[in-house]
């Protein structure tokens, strides 16, 4: 009896010890994918792509990194989503080629305004607003291009 007891026993303790399989809520799950700047200026063609962080699962807040092409330079982050439409970006860095003033001076702006994310909607599937605090608060508006 004690010897299939303790099987048992072992057998329960290696099934708990898994990786458990992370769900996620639809709202903050539709974030993933690849989408592009439409507001305030989509002159450049700045696109955000957001994908899930497989090696911080998700609690309250779930975790994603983000990576994309402003008017210049790559750019890469950690974008942290909470179910009620809050939103922080955290350690954006970049690429530092060097461009025209202007499209300079729009990179510049779009980075402090990642910079100061405060709430994200999705208002359809396929349109992402992240509202941004900052000296000139405002919203970033992205179209799903995938």
């Amino acid at each position: 009896m004690k010897p299939v007891l303790a099987f048992f026993l072992l057998l329960a303790l290696l099934t708990q010890c898994g990786k458990k399989e992370t769900t996620l809520a639809p709202n903050v799950a539709n974030l993933t994918g690849t989408w592009q700047l439409t507001e305030p200026d989509s002159t450049y063609g700045v696109t955000l792509q957001i994908g899930f962080d497989t090696e911080n699962p998700p609690h309250d807040v779930t975790p994603f990194l983000i990576s994309g092409k402003s008017s210049v330079n790559q750019y890469n982050a950690r974008f942290f989503a909470a179910l009620d439409g809050m939103a922080t970006v955290e350690n954006l860095g970049s690429t530092k080629v060097a461009g025209p003033p202007q499209a300079m001076q729009f990179e510049q702006t779009y980075f402090d305004n990642l910079r100061t994310i405060a709430r994200y909607e999705l208002s359809t599937d396929n349109r992402l607003r992240l509202f941004h605090g900052g000296e000139k608060p405002g919203v970033l508006v992205y179209k799903r291009t995938n």
